[in-house]
């Protein structure tokens, strides 16, 4: 991985006979005459989806159909776009315009002509492109669920998704493992999928200990309260309470419940990594979960099992310390900023009451198996839901068959409207709430939309960015930057300092004349990964240019150029820049490959 990169951030030199100067900031970039801060205006996109009460789309409706509240206030809609999908091909509206025109009109003259286009990406704008990531969680999943759901979901990418749709598989096995980067090549995710069904499965195990916990508890809860007992008797006669496996129930809950908070922690946090790293994707973004559900409260289930069972051994209140509602809120809202909707789908489809059979109720409370298998059901899909709702997405529950749900969803990707609007100040990074009305909705239509969103900074979308290019290879490069490597030299340490040339062409960077010269700024931004998929955080350097007036015809037809050296270890690295041009306001990432140690230098 990388060791160090040069001059506590990033070490540079310049390039002999290179005509501007380029100087690397200790902090924040120049002020004064020619340069000034920025505001960054963006267009919010929201994506809504309207259905009537037969559950089908509502198609034809324009801007002047809905309401925007931002924060509770109205807000003009200056941006509008209406997809749908007709006869398999996609049609669409932009602002005002009453008819809907194909997005990718074929020619009639030659069918064999129109069969091959239809086959072919359209062309979608590219802040309306549509991003799929399916995340195969094996740490909360049996095998045999997953089996089951991903025979349909191979399926549904077959029939369902379109040529120029991108998908992405990730897994938690149970760390995050990035198994196939953006594609539209069906043939390769197919094969993708059929390979992840021999890997291992571990709910399984979660499952057996929850029930042994179970077994243990009401055991030892018998064994305490035999009448044949002489301690038992005598508490009777005394109108005492018997049974005395209250200390031990409450240390097995303890236990199991404080082993469930972490591995859900866990399973958060490769979540939260997933999101954060479709923040630079562009467009919309559907992030496609599967887990045999995830529980809201850490060992609830069990919390009630043991408070009916020892009334006085355990207090519900105790709950809260296991409760994790804030950090799956905190992701919805994560997604929220990131345009991404979550699409849940719970592969147990309908469960069977694990504790209802007669050896698994408890003596002298009738139905209180049942009763805690169905607190368990409910927790494990509660965050499914909540992170469903809170983005505008769907959650498939209590359903052996998803299909029938998976074919809603792509009424979603097809048949959509995007309601654009401008913030009209700047923004602190605060969450804002969002609210979308249909003005004239009719009984049993329902309209789905994110609920709300957090405006980033140019920092967190430049460390968001570069992230994106170096794990998922999502690359945007209007700049036209270009990333070479020169020959490593060996350290005596062992290690290598590898150059690397960063390009960007003249005409693309935006320069201000100032003072007898050409002034602009750059934020270049590097992260590396291992072979072993070790990753440093993206880091920074805040870079000035000057031209002289009259050199500046010099560089019209020629790059910008600048140089970083870094030290890493011997092997293969992959490498994600990001590179920002503050006057023009634009950035691009891109990834790169070093091979570092083959032929180098001593």
């Amino acid at each position: 991985m990388v060791v160090a990169m040069r001059a506590a951030v990033l070490a540079c030199w310049l390039l002999a006979g290179f005509p501007a100067v380029a100087q690397q900031e200790a902090a924040r970039g120049p002020s004064g005459p020619g340069f000034t801060e920025t505001v960054d205006v963006r267009v919010i996109n929201i994506d809504v989806y309207v259905t009537g009460a037969d559950g089908l789309p509502v198609r034809g409706l324009g801007p002047d159909d809905f309401e925007l509240r931002v924060d509770g206030r109205p807000v003009p809609i200056s941006n509008f776009y209406a997809v749908e999908l007709r006869d398999d091909d996609l049609f669409v509206r932009r602002g005002g315009e009453v008819e809907a025109r194909p997005l990718a009109p074929v020619p009639a003259a030659d069918p064999r002509e129109v069969d091959r286009l239809r086959r072919e990406p359209a062309a979608v704008p590219p802040e309306q492109a549509l991003h799929v990531a399916f995340y195969i969680d094996n740490f909360n999943l049996t095998q045999f669920n997953r089996n089951r759901v991903m025979r349909e979901l191979r399926a549904f990418i077959r029939e369902h998704l379109r040529p120029e749709d991108q998908v992405m598989l990730a897994t938690s096995d149970p760390g995050l493992n990035l198994r196939m980067p953006f594609t539209n090549d069906r043939d390769r995710l197919n094969r993708a999928l059929l390979e992840l069904e021999e890997v291992s499965a571990q709910r399984i195990h979660r499952n057996n200990e929850r029930r042994d916990l179970i077994g243990n508890i009401n055991d030892v809860n018998n064994e305490m309260s035999r009448e044949d007992r002489p301690e038992v008797v005598d508490a009777i006669r005394a109108g005492q309470s018997i049974g005395g496996g209250a200390n031990y129930a409450r240390n097995q809950l303890m236990a199991y419940a404080g082993s469930v908070r972490n591995d859900t922690n866990l399973s958060i946090n490769a979540l939260s990594r997933v999101v954060e790293n479709l923040s630079a994707t562009p467009g919309r973004k559907a992030l496609v979960y599967v887990a045999d559900g995830v529980p809201m409260i850490a060992g609830e289930d069990i919390f009630y099992f043991v408070e009916q069972l020892y009334e006085r051994s355990i207090s519900l209140i105790e709950m809260t310390e296991y409760d994790l509602s804030r950090r799956f809120q905190q992701l919805a809202a994560g997604a929220n900023a990131n345009r991404t909707s979550f699409y849940t789908i719970d592969a147990r489809g309908l469960t069977v009451l694990s504790q209802s059979t007669v050896a698994g109720q408890v003596a002298g409370a009738p139905g209180q198996a049942s009763l805690i298998d169905q607190i368990q059901v409910t927790n494990l899909q509660a965050p499914l839901q909540l992170m469903a709702e809170e983005t505008g997405g769907r959650a498939v529950v209590n359903a052996n068959r998803v299909m029938p749900d998976l074919l809603k969803i792509a009424d979603d990707f097809r048949n959509y409207y995007s309601l654009g609007y401008m913030p009209t100040t700047a923004d602190t990074g605060r969450y804002h709430r969002i609210d979308v009305r249909w003005k004239d909705r009719p009984r049993g239509a329902s309209v789905r939309f994110r609920k709300g969103y957090r405006a980033k900074s140019v920092e967190s979308r430049m460390i968001e960015g570069t992230k994106s290019a170096l794990n998922l290879n999502m690359q945007t490069n209007p700049l036209g930057v270009q990333v070479d490597s020169l020959p490593a030299k060996r350290r005596a340490d062992g290690n290598f300092d590898v150059p690397v040339l960063i390009a960007v062409p003249w005409k693309e960077l935006a320069l201000i004349p100032r003072d007898g010269a050409h002034h602009g700024r750059i934020q270049l931004w590097l992260a590396a990964k291992d072979e072993e998929g070790r990753a440093t955080e993206p880091q920074r350097t805040e870079l000035t240019i000057a031209v002289p007036e009259d050199r500046v015809s010099e560089i019209e037809n020629g790059s910008w150029r600048y140089g970083v050296e870094l030290t890493m270890e011997s092997g293969y690295h992959d490498l994600g820049v990001g590179l920002r041009d503050d006057v023009g306001g634009r950035q691009a990432f891109l990834r790169g490959g070093i091979n570092v140690g083959a032929g180098a230098a001593r």
